[in-house]
């Protein structure tokens, strides 16, 4: 069981210029649909001392700034990919979706505005790379153990993420991306925690901690899994935590993994 009375601090250090350039950027931007909200770049506490073997030890990152899309990427939005895809399109169909026992494409229009699942990492990024953008990296959270900082409240009349024993109304099954405003992160990223698995870029180590460099850390060279992060409809809040890591084939695809986007925030000087 992972452990949930960690004391994450957070440590900012001086900006460097690219840094302080980016405080020019604009918050938010679109990219083929996809709303993306900027996050300033920082240097956090990553990992655990007394976690899990692959969440040792607790090391400062500092990460660039870089935009990440708001939400899980829909069915929607992958629909628009699929569709462009032409001669490829059987490469990237979507399998498993788990709601009313519908495949795809028909989740995509009956379920518009949820998250696009039995997607493969692969998949994935063929849609990121389509879009400009890439995949978050496994050091994309900020430092907290969830995205709306270091505790549960309880007392919060609306649920905070899609768990399975959460009672939020969507027990045992998907959710719409959006639904769980309580429990966004600083910067209005939501379901970061919850509702399905995320694909990130990384190839799974467990122990790349222990070698990771300080400055944006893209994960190990190669490997066999690809890492996710953040938890799913299947999984308690304590799966949920921002230092848990998994991992899964890039072949894997199912109704608990979803993705969403990132993009490196550029200086205005460097876009078109």
């Amino acid at each position: 069981m992972k452990k949930t009375n960690a004391v994450v601090k957070v440590k900012w250090k001086k900006p460097s210029l690219f840094a302080m350039i980016c405080l020019l950027l604009p918050l938010v931007v679109m990219v083929e649909a996809v709303e993306m909200v900027l996050v300033p770049a920082g240097a956090f506490m990553m990992g655990h001392d007394n976690g899990d073997p692959d969440e040792v030890p607790a090391h400062e990152v500092y990460l660039d700034a870089y935009y990440i899309s708001k939400t899980e990427i829909t069915n929607q939005q992958y629909y628009t990919f699929w569709l462009a895809d032409g001669d490829e399109q059987g490469q990237h169909t979507p399998l498993g979706f788990g709601l009313d026992r519908l495949d795809w494409p028909s989740c995509a229009i009956h379920y518009a505005d949820y998250p696009a699942v039995g997607v493969s990492w692969e998949d994935a990024s063929a849609y990121a790379k389509w879009t400009g953008c890439r995949l978050p990296t496994e050091a994309g959270d900020r430092g907290n153990l969830w995205p709306w900082g270091n505790q549960i409240n309880l007392k919060k009349k609306q649920p905070l993420a899609n768990v399975w024993d959460g009672q939020d109304g969507y027990d045992n099954q998907l959710a719409p991306v959006g639904y769980f405003a309580e429990g966004s992160s600083v910067y209005g990223v939501l379901d970061m925690a919850g509702n399905v698995w995320e694909w990130v870029a990384d190839w799974y180590d467990a122990s790349y901690y222990h070698r990771s460099p300080k400055d944006d850390p893209q994960g190990a060279i190669a490997g066999c899994w690809k890492s996710l992060r953040g938890g799913s409809w299947i999984d308690n809040m304590q799966a949920t935590i921002s230092i848990n890591r998994y991992y899964a084939y890039p072949t894997v695809a199912t109704s608990f993994i979803g993705f969403r986007l990132a993009k490196d925030a550029n200086p205005p000087s460097n876009q078109n």
